[in-house]
């Protein structure tokens, strides 16, 4: 890492800072010498008064905006409206209070769900963000993650804010969201086979034929990602993931055998899954000398174990 790039006198204020990444960031940055602020849902990022009084008060120079209003396949299909203007209203206030508090860098977290539908089975370039349609299941959601770099760009012409728009692969690791019906695919199947094990339960219901893949990435190697890109100040779109694939049934089989569980997976057709594939390019992030360090079966060991120790506090939302 070049550390000689670094900002002097960084003021970071991280919003979202209670979510996956936000709450792994914040541990990071815990015992480094930074000034920081993170902030999770204390502060209603929807309302501008509040958002503008938090940038008066704590003056940030680097903003990591992480904030937003998630979920998995169900949540984000059937709360369209509430993800839409949610994000948008929270993603609107947090890049113009960056722009009117001379905010010299931001970085800014998007979604690989946003890719265009008929990207399906082709590789992903950035330069390919905006261009069509996403995916019906969660399009409202995407719509508005992609207003944020669009904003971006737009105050960028305007007033030179140095930005990053990190769009990333499928993260899991301790401190998700283990919602039983609201969460991504890793903490909802972790959940569900522990529980299952648990109450010697024989089956587990697993939405779509089991054949869409996606790129697992774990938290921890998300986050090195993200502080290369900050303290270097990189500019533009950039894909973070692993650049494997691997399909539900796979990732269903392997969290079953380490949860030790025995019994029979049904695989329900007439549930959405989603598109059926997502490969990411990854050579921008490659040629930053960044590489992913932890492996599918060793990072999903990790999250069972985490949310075991953590069951009976977990955040679920």
């Amino acid at each position: 890492m070049q550390n000689n790039l670094k900002m002097m006198n960084r003021k970071i204020l991280i919003t979202g800072g209670t979510g996956l990444i936000g709450k792994n960031l914040s541990n990071y940055y815990e015992n480094k010498n930074e000034s920081i602020l993170s902030i999770g849902s204390k502060y209603d990022l929807r309302n501008k008064s509040i958002t503008d009084q938090l940038f008066a008060d704590f003056k940030p120079n680097v903003v990591i905006h992480l904030a937003a209003k998630v979920g998995g396949i169900h949540a984000n299909n059937t709360n369209k409206a509430d993800f839409y203007s949610d994000n948008v209203l929270i993603n609107t206030n947090i890049v113009n209070a960056s722009s009117e508090n001379n905010v010299e860098y931001f970085f800014g977290m998007g979604t690989g769900c946003a890719y265009p539908k008929i990207l399906e089975g082709r590789m992903l370039n950035e330069a390919d963000f905006l261009d069509g349609i996403p995916e019906v299941t969660n399009d409202a959601y995407a719509y508005a993650k992609r207003g944020l770099l669009v904003h971006l760009r737009a105050i960028n012409e305007k007033s030179k804010i140095k930005y990053a728009y990190c769009i990333p692969a499928n993260i899991y690791g301790p401190h998700d969201n283990f919602h039983v019906v609201n969460s991504h695919v890793v903490p909802g199947l972790i959940r569900r086979f522990v529980e299952c094990v648990q109450k010697k339960q024989n089956t587990i219901d697993i939405w779509g034929n089991g054949e869409a893949k996606r790129d697992f990435l774990f938290i921890d190697d998300l986050i090195s990602a993200i502080v290369l890109l900050v303290d270097n100040k990189f500019e533009g779109s950039i894909n973070i993931a692993t650049g494997l694939q691997t399909s539900i049934r796979h990732l269903a089989e392997t969290i079953a055998e380490l949860t030790d569980f025995k019994g029979q997976l049904n695989y329900d057709t007439n549930q959405p899954a989603g598109q059926k594939e997502r490969e990411f390019n990854t050579d921008k992030v490659t040629k930053l000398n960044w590489k992913p360090k932890v492996d599918l079966k060793s990072g999903l060991l990790k999250t069972i174990n985490w949310f075991k120790e953590n069951q009976s506090k977990i955040r679920e939302r």
